[in-house]
């Protein structure tokens, strides 16, 4: 509290100055040192592990605004648990500078949209939260932003980046968004390296469901392959919107991968990736509509239809299920609406979430597009597709060798991709150390 006095009257000026951010060094690397400092710490401070290899039991959980950084790659070594976030959407935070080894991984339970993983090794990681290596989950029906850079998994043993939207609402409130490509709002994974020794077919690199948003740039892959979800796990909408570019991806592997970049649902945009050797089932390109043909668990029980029925798919206070009114789905008017589109050839077109489609009730066309992709310098201008008449070439998706397709389908291109490096690596796009924290929350 601040008092002066102005001609006689007394002002009161109450305000919050900002607070020096702190920073706690945790005694040892060791789970119950790295714990206290974290208890230590508040919002907008920096908790330091030193260097030395360390073996913990469990993860340690947080919902605080900090920032927790090793000694390095290779020199702050922890083998098993991880690190939990579930901030709030005001808060930021950054773990980096370190190697994590065995059955370990980072969840991200967070609504937070300025958090940022980087310069972390991830060295023959089994994964923890939900067998995942970094598990990403926002609740209550809200949604996650941040950035992944400079990440390297070396011999990952489960999928190692997978953005699932909220199951409060099963992914409803994402798709009632706008779609935003090109925009802050997704998850970045950047300047990263996947590198398996052997293909593991059940460990991609990525997966996506319930509205979630991935953006995809300038990594390297090898022996593994990006992809996502559509509408088909119960009770889970697709993901949302990807883009993918400016990647290299390489099969040194002998056979028994079949692409490059498996797309299944959502829409967005895949351009400037190299692939080096072709794959066993195509030519770095797969798109995919499972349920024209495959069905799960409710409202998916169904193969694509106009007489699916219904689901509760406008509402953030119910997760997709089947209804037959309104009131099966808390009353919400307009929140029990059909599940695939009218037209009856091919029935229920557009199906629900399936590859370009935007928006919620009633879906829209918004088609995916691919360009100037290249396999061993040829490009790429032929995309394998599985799903019958649902998916068509020059209708849900448009492909060109070189430039970007002006539009689709009548939909003219707008697309302009986000600032790289993503701004919350504050110019670590040149493999910048771990230092000094860069995304502080002000105390």
């Amino acid at each position: 509290m601040k008092t002066q006095t102005i001609l006689g009257a007394i002002l009161t000026l109450s305000f919050s100055l900002p607070a020096h951010a702190a920073q706690f060094n945790a005694a040892t690397c060791s789970k119950t040192d790295v714990t206290t400092a974290i208890n230590s710490a508040v919002d907008g401070d920096t908790v330091r592990i030193p260097g030395g290899s360390c073996t913990w039991t469990g993860a340690i959980s947080t919902a605080k605004g900090i920032n927790i950084i090793g000694a390095g790659e290779g020199v702050t070594m922890i083998t098993g648990g991880g690190f939990d976030f579930s901030t709030p959407s005001g808060k930021g935070f950054r773990v980096s500078g370190m190697t994590i080894k065995g059955n370990a991984g980072l969840g991200i339970y967070s609504s937070s949209k300025t958090w940022r993983v980087d310069h972390i090794t991830f060295d023959t990681v089994t994964g923890r939260p939900s067998s995942r290596i970094i598990w990403i989950e926002p609740v209550g029906g809200q949604s996650s932003a941040g950035v992944i850079d400079h990440v390297t998994f070396r011999n990952p043993q489960s999928i190692q980046v997978h953005y699932r939207g909220s199951q409060a609402d099963g992914g409803n409130g994402e798709w009632m968004r706008p779609l935003g490509l090109g925009g802050s709002d997704a998850v970045y994974i950047e300047d990263s390296t996947f590198s398996h020794a052997v293909l593991e077919v059940s460990s991609p690199i990525t997966d996506c469901d319930g509205g979630g948003r991935l953006v995809f740039r300038k990594n390297t892959v090898s022996n593994s392959y990006f992809e996502m979800h559509d509408a088909i796990i119960g009770g889970l909408r697709g993901c949302r919107k990807w883009e993918v570019y400016d990647n290299t991806f390489t099969k040194t592997y002998a056979s028994g991968q079949c692409t490059y970049i498996g797309i299944r649902g959502g829409t967005g945009v895949v351009y400037n990736n190299t692939f080096v050797n072709p794959t066993d089932c195509d030519k770095g390109i797969q798109i995919v509509n499972y349920r024209t043909y495959q069905t799960d668990g409710d409202p998916w029980g169904s193969l694509c239809s106009n007489t699916t029925g219904k689901a509760c798919l406008n509402t953030l206070t119910k997760g997709p299920s089947s209804c037959t009114s309104d009131a099966n789905c808390g009353g919400g008017a307009g929140s029990c609406i059909a599940i695939d589109g009218p037209i009856s050839s091919p029935s229920g077109y557009l199906c629900r979430d399936q590859i370009g489609t935007t928006g919620n009730s009633p879906q829209t066309s918004q088609p995916a597009l691919f360009w100037n992709n290249l396999l061993d310098g040829v490009p790429v201008t032929t995309i394998d597709v599985t799903g019958g008449a649902y998916v068509a070439v020059n209708r849900d998706f448009c492909v060109s060798a070189t430039t970007k397709p002006a539009s689709c389908n009548g939909v003219t291109t707008t697309y302009t991709p986000y600032t790289y490096p993503h701004p919350l690596t504050a110019g670590g796009g040149g493999g910048t150390p771990p230092g000094p924290p860069t995304n502080l929350v002000v105390k």
